[in-house]
Order: C-alpha cells, then structure tokens, then sequence
C-alpha cells in the first residue's frame, strides 16, 4: 500500500512540474515587462491599475518639397511606426506551450497591426504575428529588418469585437495563432530559442492588456 501511495505522489509531482500556468495580471510588474512613459518616443508601455496599456504613434509629417508648390495637394502624409513591450516567460520554448492574453484593440483599421511578439533575443531580433482589419501576418525581424514573412487575409474581420481573446500554440513543430479561438495563421518548421516574450502595436494603435497566462 505504501508503495502505491509513493507511486501516486511521484505520478502528482511530475503533472505539476510538467503541466504549469503562471497568469499576469499586471497588478505589479511581476515578470518585468519593458515600460516607457516617454511621449516623444516611438510610443509608450505603461502598467497601471491591473492592465498594461501600449500605444504606438501614427503621426502626420509634412511632404516637404515633394509636394512644395503643387496646388491642392495634401502636403501630411500619416508616417507609421511600430512600438513592442516584453518580458521573458516563465516557459521553456523549446516545448510545447500556450499563451493565451486577454486585450482590448482601440480599431482595427489597415494601417494600424496589433499582437504578439515572441522569440525575442533583442530590441532588433524577433518574431511577431500581428493583424489588422484585412490580413494577419508572420513577421521575422533580424538585426532590425524584416527578412520574412507569411501574410494571408483574416476571415470575418468585420466581425471583430474591441475585446479580444489572442492565443499562441506551439507543439515543437508548428506555431498557431488564434484570434477569439479561430485559427488566424500557422507557421511550420520556426524553431524557437528565446522566451523573450510581448506585444506589438504598429500605426496610431493602442492595446490594453488585462492579463496573459503562460501554461506548459
């Protein structure tokens, strides 16, 4: 009888070591999360009052002398940039996992991308899968440049509510992204390395993060 009971506490311990969940829920900044607060910046991450809050700029410039003299010409142009927040999760990426987030998306418009990024090394080296109203897309960033990605159009976009449930999958050969538990876009054969792990914003955007949730 013991040893039945000793063989259970060992099966129990090894479904806890293997089968974890940490939630964020941003009431402190647990997992240190990149925070920046400078307005004049490429956009600001700010943890407040159990949500993070990211905002990226789409702001107007001026054409110069592109347009200089043209009559009727609308001389601003919206010049987009994109912002990203991480932490380092509490996984081993080169297992399977799941991370699912809970966020609410300001508009879903063309020239504005919001979602995850992952994989992340350093400020110029990740992965992202990000969508706007039309399409959603994989994105490869090395040393500050974009040198892949798989772009596909998402369906029912119109249908897309303000709060939104994201979801990432990895089984070690495939990555899934899920929007509201629809499969938006799989990746095969991206190896991971780095649990770097955040969000992305791109355009005039701003994304409210209520919590995120880290299972393997």
């Amino acid at each position: 009888m013991k040893k039945i009971v000793l063989l259970f506490v060992v099966v129990l311990s090894a479904t806890f070591v293997y089968a974890q969940s940490y939630k964020e829920t941003f009431d402190t900044n647990s997992l240190e999360w990149t925070e920046c607060g400078y307005k004049n910046g490429l956009g600001t991450a700010i943890i407040d009052k159990g949500t993070m809050t990211i905002t990226s700029k789409g702001e107007l410039k001026g054409l110069g002398a592109v347009a200089s003299g043209l009559s009727g010409v609308n001389t601003k142009v919206r010049e987009n940039t994109f912002f990203e927040t991480h932490c380092y999760a509490p996984i081993d990426v080169e297992k399977p996992f799941t991370v699912v987030a809970k966020v609410n998306v300001k508009k879903l418009e063309d020239d504005r991308l919001v979602g995850f990024v992952f994989n992340y090394r350093d400020g110029g080296n990740y992965y992202a899968f990000a969508f706007n109203g039309s399409f959603v897309k994989f994105i490869r960033y090395e040393n500050n440049k974009v040198v892949g990605e798989v772009m596909q159009g998402l369906p029912d976009s119109g249908k897309r509510r303000a709060d939104m449930q994201w979801t990432l999958d990895s089984d070690g050969n495939q990555l899934t992204f899920k929007v509201d538990g629809a499969v938006a876009l799989n990746i095969r054969y991206m190896p991971l390395q780095y649990a770097g792990f955040g969000f992305y914003t791109f355009g005039n955007q701003e994304l409210i993060v209520d919590e995120v949730e880290f299972i393997q």
